[in-house]
């Protein structure tokens, strides 16, 4: 399979993916779990990052957000997985990404700023792969 045949795959599960979970959640009962996080408030506990994720996920449009920002993160990837030329930055940075989200990428164009000291023009510093 060459790579324009497996991103357009890629993208056709994110719609088929984003469509199902939408319409899930746009059917499943919801606010099922804020007594669960009221409790937790309430006896100072708190929620740690696992806590909230399983928060967020037993909401149905919570599930819904996840996915979609999971995905916008993989397409990141995508871009990234072109850019970078070893597996081990490619690695790296799916891990960053997956881990992080939105700071990994902002992380990652302060990088490609930086890397380009003097260049104005936004699609060389962007959309030119890293040499070999």
């Amino acid at each position: 399979m060459n790579s324009r045949r497996a991103i357009a795959l890629y993208f056709v599960l994110v719609l088929a993916a984003m469509t199902w979970v939408s319409w899930y959640a746009s059917t499943a009962p919801t606010i099922t779990s804020l007594p669960q996080f009221a409790d937790l408030v309430k006896n100072k506990e708190g929620i740690n990052v696992i806590k909230g994720y399983i928060t967020v996920c037993s909401e149905p449009w919570g599930l819904a957000t996840m996915f979609d920002a999971y995905f916008g993160f993989l397409a990141f990837w995508l871009y990234v997985a072109w850019r970078e030329r070893t597996v081990a930055a490619r690695a790296g940075w799916l891990v960053a990404l997956l881990l992080l989200g939105n700071f990994a990428i902002a992380a990652y164009a302060l990088l490609c700023l930086r890397a380009s000291p003097g260049v104005t023009d936004l699609g060389k510093v962007f959309f030119t792969r890293k040499a070999a």
